[in-house]
C-alpha cells in the first residue's frame, strides 16, 4: 500500500529543477519520506471508514510536468466567462497559463501570482508551503507540486471584480496535478472568488489540492468553489481557513463530477464576532463516490456558523458526510447550526451522514440534524396530473430540493449552469409555468 503512494512521487532531482530554495528542497525531500511512511489512508483511520482508495491503486498515474500545459485548448469544456464582472486565471494540467486568462495585475489592491518557478512567492509562503500535519496527500502535495497561486489583498481593499479561478485537465496520460493555493485577505478587505476544476470527457487523471486561506480582521471572503471535472477523474482536497476577529468566510461547494472526489474543509474561528458559512450540495450517479468532511473549531467566544449540505444521489453512486463542530472550553456564547439533507433517488445509493458537535463550554446555542428522504410521492403525482412528464416532474422536484443552496450564490452565470445542470437547457421557464 505505501509503495503504490510513493510511486506517485516525481523524482527528487525533477523537484529540484526550478531553481527553489534549498529550505523547500529539503521540505520536499522530507514530505516524500512522510508519504512512503504514510501510504493510503486505509478504512482503520476513522476519517477515511466510508471511503475506499482502491480505484486510485488500479491507475498509474504519471506527475505533471510543464510540457503538459501546452494541451490542445480546443478539446477543452467551454467556459461561459462574464468578461464585464469577472477577471479568469486559467490552468491547464496544474500550471499557469497567463496566455489563457483575462487578469493582469492591473487592479488595485489585489496581487495574484503563481507558484511556479517564482523565488519571491515561495519565500513569503514558506510556512503555508510547508505544512503538511499527518496527510499522507498533503505530503504528496508538498513533494510533487507543480504550481498554484497566490493572491493577496491589501487592507481596506474592496475587490467589485469576481476573480475566478479555472483549473483544467486533459491529457491522453492519467496525470497526478498536485496544486497549492494561498489566499490572504488583509483587515478589512473583500473579494468573491471563483474555483473551478474542469476536464475534457477523456481525462482520467488525480487533481490533489491544498488550499490555505487567511482572513484579518474584519475581511470578508466569498469563495464559490465547483467541482465539474470528468466522470473518470478523481479529486483530493483540503480547505485550511483561519478566519479572525469580525471576519466573515463564505463557502459554496459543489461537485458534479469525478469518479471520487473528497474534499476537506477545515475552519478556525479565531477572534471575537468571527463568522463563517459553509454550505454544500453534491449530486451522484453511475458509481460515483463524493466525501465531504468538514470542522468548525470555534476557539474563542462570540463566534458564529451556519452548516448546510445537500446530497442527490442516483443509480449506485455513494455520499459521505461528516460535519463536526468544536467548541474549545472557554467559548463561551457561541452558535451553531448545521445540517445534512440527503435525497436517494435509487434503491442501490447510499449515504453515510454524520453531523456531530464536540462542545467544552456551557453558554453556547448549538444544533445539529441530518435527514435522508425520497421524491414525494404526492408531489409528483400532483406535478404529474398537471400534464407534466414524470421526466419533467422529477427534474422539477430535484431542483427544488437543490434550489435552496443555488439561490444563495450571487453569481448569475454560475447558478444559470447549475440550473440547466439539473433542470436541462432552457427549460425553468416552461416547467415553472406548467406547475403553477
Amino acid at each position: 500500500m505505501t509503495d503504490v503512494l510513493s510511486e506517485l512521487l516525481p523524482p527528487s532531482e525533477s523537484r529540484h529543477s526550478l531553481s527553489e530554495p534549498d529550505w523547500l528542497h529539503e521540505k520536499r525531500q522530507e514530505a516524500g519520506q512522510a508519504v512512503k511512511e504514510l501510504g493510503f489512508p486505509n478504512s482503520g483511520i476513522e476519517t477515511w471508514k466510508y471511503t475506499s482508495l482502491h480505484r486510485l491503486k488500479k491507475v498509474d498515474f504519471r506527475p505533471a510536468e510543464i510540457a503538459d500545459s501546452t494541451a490542445d485548448t480546443t478539446v477543452m469544456p467551454k467556459l461561459e466567462i462574464d468578461n464585464s464582472k469577472e477577471k479568469t486565471v486559467i490552468f491547464i494540467n496544474g500550471f499557469f497559463r497567463e496566455d489563457l486568462g483575462t487578469y493582469k495585475n492591473t487592479v488595485a489592491g489585489i496581487k495574484i501570482e503563481p507558484l511556479y518557478n517564482n523565488s519571491n512567492m515561495l519565500e513569503k509562503n514558506q510556512e503555508f508551503i510547508s505544512s503538511y500535519s499527518n496527510d499522507a496527500f498533503a505530503a504528496l502535495n508538498l513533494a510533487g507540486f507543480s504550481d498554484g497561486i497566490s493572491i493577496e489583498v491589501d487592507d481596506n481593499a474592496l475587490i467589485s471584480e469576481t476573480i475566478r479561478l479555472v483549473f483544467i485537465g486533459e491529457h491522453r496520460d492519467p496525470l497526478l496535478r498536485n496544486i497549492k493555493n494561498i489566499i490572504q485577505l488583509g483587515q478589512n478587505a473583500q473579494l468573491r472568488l471563483i474555483e473551478e476544476y474542469r476536464s475534457g470527457v477523456s481525462d482520467f487523471g488525480l487533481t490533489n489540492v491544498s488550499t490555505n486561506i487567511v482572513l484579518q480582521e474584519g475581511a470578508r471572503l466569498n469563495h464559490h468553489r465547483l467541482q465539474n471535472e470528468a466522470i473518470s477523474s478523481s479529486q483530493i482536497a483540503k480547505i485550511v481557513a483561519s478566519v479572525e476577529a469580525n471576519a466573515s468566510y463564505n463557502s459554496d461547494s459543489i461537485v458534479l463530477g469525478g469518479q471520487l472526489t473528497r474534499l476537506e474543509i477545515d475552519v478556525a474561528l479565531t477572534g471575537e464576532r468571527a463568522t463563517c458559512r459553509l454550505n454544500g450540495l453534491f449530486s451522484g450517479s453511475g458509481e460515483q463516490h463524493i466525501d465531504h468532511h468538514t470542522t468548525v473549531r470555534h476557539q474563542v467566544g462570540d463566534t458564529h456558523s451556519e452548516e448546510l449540505y445537500r446530497g442527490i444521489l442516483d443509480d449506485k453512486s455513494r455520499g459521505v458526510f461528516n460535519g463536526k463542530v468544536v467548541v474549545e472550553k472557554d467559548a463561551q456564547k457561541i452558535t451553531a447550526k448545521q445540517a445534512s439533507n440527503n435525497l436517494l433517488l435509487s434503491r442501490t445509493a447510499e449515504i453515510d451522514t454524520k453531523p456531530e458537535l464536540q462542545i467544552y463550554a456551557d453558554d453556547v446555542k448549538c444544533a445539529h440534524g441530518a435527514t435522508i428522504g425520497q421524491l414525494d410521492s404526492a408531489a409528483l403525482f400532483y406535478l404529474r396530473s398537471r400534464g407534466i412528464s414524470e421526466q419533467k416532474a422529477r427534474a422539477l422536484l430535484i431542483f427544488a430540493f437543490a434550489e435552496e443552496i443555488i439561490n444563495t450564490i450571487p453569481v448569475d452565470n454560475l447558478r444559470s449552469n447549475l440550473e440547466r445542470r439539473f433542470i436541462g437547457h432552457n427549460q425553468m421557464s416552461e416547467l415553472k409555468s406548467e406547475a403553477c
